[in-house]
């Protein structure tokens, strides 16, 4: 899964964010962080979620579902 091999502090801001739809403030008071920390965090899993996805499409032949 391309969420998987992600760091952790990334990863969970990404799900927050992405999928349980929460707001960066939401997000920083949930977990104690810096409010400009996890904008920092979000950033950076989103340019590394898109990278992993174009990545992996390029893998499976610029599809994004398996063969």
């Amino acid at each position: 899964m391309l969420l998987d091999s992600m760091q952790d502090e990334l990863r969970d801001v990404f799900i927050l964010a992405e999928l349980e739809q929460m707001s960066v403030p939401e997000i920083a008071q949930a977990s104690g962080t810096n409010l400009n920390t996890v904008y920092s965090r979000l950033r950076t899993a989103r340019k590394d979620f898109k990278s992993r996805l174009a990545r992996q499409g390029a893998r499976w032949g610029g599809k994004h579902d398996r063969p």
